[in-house]
Parts: structure tokens; C-alpha cells; sequence
């Protein structure tokens, strides 16, 4: 039986008369990337800083590698955390590698060997001698990481970490956490308003709404919540929509020109049905979308 790195039982915050995270029962198995998606507002921060021991559950309760965390043995499981959240936990001015230095020194450990094996792991040995506010943009989410990864967790917590990237950042940290998963063995949970943002790299999901832990899905289940779309643009929406009333095609009008059809249509009876109606398709392109079932999930609108 798969150990369980995470496991929380009706674990709630509440902030005065706002429920952050309302009782939640959360999943996590040990050596396993668990993304945890859901709009802003959602509770996903809430929740990590709650598994790091930055707040204090309402009610509830929470086990880490086994290890009730409102037990005598917190301390020792909470140092197998790392944590990733908004800000930078820095001075202004510092370089990269003196700021790893003090991180390590924060947390009782030599600095120099420690920040040198991060830095390399992280990819960022050729920034050593930066400042923080002079890295690459795509490389500042990675120094981040390299925070985290100062204590050698077991476990990292990761918030919104692909959140206004260019495609170069994302790329870049897929690949590390991946890579930390794989070599390292660490089991990530990561959150992200969409589940695209993580399809690459997470093997699970939860999906969190309004504090409410709503479902947990396999990858597999995940990826059959969405479908392809072939969006359509035409010079006659409405000739555009009675053909598919005809064709019995689930569709979606988005606008004066343009459509979602859903499925799987054939698109030379379409075209050639078009163009009896003297409508011209300007443009087609499949995209993926969520299904009706995942969109409730995440409580959006159909």
C-alpha cells in the first residue's frame, strides 16, 4: 500500500466569519506531484501554510509522513517541509548566493556546501554572485525553490508558482520539479488557478472551491474532464448555427463570428453545408476545454 504523505481529516480555518478552508479531506501520496487547483480565493494558500505550520487549523487535523501535527513530534516532521509562497524572504541588494547562505544559516545548517548543492540543483550556480532583483525573470521562481530547498525537505509546498510566467519560466519549472520529484524523491503539492497550468507534471489533483476541498482525480481522470473543441469563425454566425442545429452538433456561439463545436463533427459535411448557405468559414482551430462536470467543480459557469 502506497504511503501517504499527506492526510488531513475536516481540516478548517476560519478568519472571524470567513471560512478559508472548510473542512477538507486532503490526499496526498507520498512521492507523488498533487495539484491543488481552484480560482483566487479559493483556500489554496490557506491550506499550504496550514500543512507548512505558518497558521493554525480552527478545527481539524492533519498528518504529515504519519505525524499528527498538533502532536509532541510537530517539530521534527514540519522540518521535513519546504514551502514556496508570495514574496521574497530576502534583503534588497543581497546576492543570490549570500542570500541562500543566511537562508541556510536561519535554519541551523552550514551555509556554504548547502547553498552550493542548491544552487546546482536549481540551476542557478552561474547566478551566485547576482543580485535578487537583477535575475532573470525566468529564473527568480527557481531561486525560490532554492529557499525552499535549503532544509533538504521531503515534502514542498509550492503556491501559484506558474502564475504570470512567459512560456520559457514554465518550461523551466516543469522541468525542476520533475526532476526534484524523480531524483530527489520529494513530493510536491503545487497550486494553479487552472489545471492546464500543471498537466505536465502532476499525477493528482484536488480541486478547492469557496474553502471546500470539492473532489480528488487521478491525471486519467483529470484529462477525461476535458474535450476538444474546434472553434469556427464564419461571415454568417447565424447560417453557422442552424447547419449545426441540422447536423445535431452541441455547440456554443461566442460571439457575431465565432463558435465552439463540441465533439467530434466531420468537417467536409460541415464546410460543404456552409457554403450552401453562402457562409464562408474565415478560420478553424481546435483547442481543449473543460467539460460541464469540471467547470461545476470548479465553480464556474457552464
Amino acid at each position: 500500500m502506497a504511503e501517504v504523505a499527506i492526510e488531513t481529516k475536516k481540516l478548517t480555518k476560519r478568519f472571524g466569519l470567513v471560512t478559508a478552508v472548510d473542512k477538507a479531506d486532503m490526499h496526498v501520496i507520498r512521492g507523488a506531484i498533487y495539484g491543488l487547483i481552484g480560482k483566487k480565493g479559493a483556500g489554496k494558500s490557506t491550506m499550504l501554510r496550514m500543512l507548512a505550520g505558518l497558521q493554525k487549523p480552527t478545527a481539524g487535523s492533519y498528518e504529515v509522513f504519519g505525524t499528527e501535527m498538533n502532536g509532541k513530534c510537530a517539530g521534527g516532521a514540519r522540518r521535513r517541509v519546504g514551502i514556496v509562497t508570495e514574496g521574497w524572504f530576502t534583503v534588497p541588494g543581497w546576492k543570490l548566493e549570500d542570500a541562500v547562505k543566511r537562508q541556510c544559516r536561519l535554519l541551523g545548517i552550514p551555509g556554504k556546501e548547502k547553498a552550493e548543492e542548491v544552487l546546482g540543483i536549481t540551476g542557478l550556480k552561474k547566478y551566485a554572485g547576482t543580485r535578487i532583483e537583477k535575475l532573470p525573470e525566468e529564473k527568480r521562481i527557481s531561486a525560490r525553490i532554492a529557499f525552499a530547498l535549503c532544509g533538504s525537505p521531503d515534502l514542498l509546498l509550492l503556491d501559484d508558482v506558474f502564475a504570470g510566467g512567459n512560456l520559457q519560466q514554465k518550461a523551466e519549472t516543469e522541468e525542476l520539479l520533475k526532476r526534484l520529484n524523480r531524483d530527489f524523491n520529494i513530493t510536491i503539492v503545487v497550486t494553479a488557478e487552472e489545471p492546464e497550468a500543471l498537466e505536465e507534471i502532476a499525477d493528482s489533483f484536488g480541486i478547492m472551491d469557496h474553502g471546500e476541498l470539492r473532489k480528488e482525480l487521478s491525471a486519467d481522470e483529470m484529462r477525461a474532464l476535458h474535450e476538444t473543441a474546434l472553434r469556427v469563425r464564419v461571415s454568417d454566425v447565424n447560417a453557422l448555427a442552424r447547419v449545426l442545429v441540422e447536423q445535431s452538433l452541441r455547440h456554443r456561439i461566442l460571439d457575431g463570428e465565432t463558435a465552439e463545436i463540441y465533439g467530434k463533427p466531420h468537417i467536409t459535411g460541415l464546410v460543404t453545408a456552409l457554403a450552401k448557405e453562402a457562409c464562408e468559414v474565415i478560420s478553424m482551430e481546435e483547442r481543449t476545454v473543460q467539460t460541464e462536470s469540471l467547470l461545476a467543480a470548479l465553480g464556474g459557469e457552464v
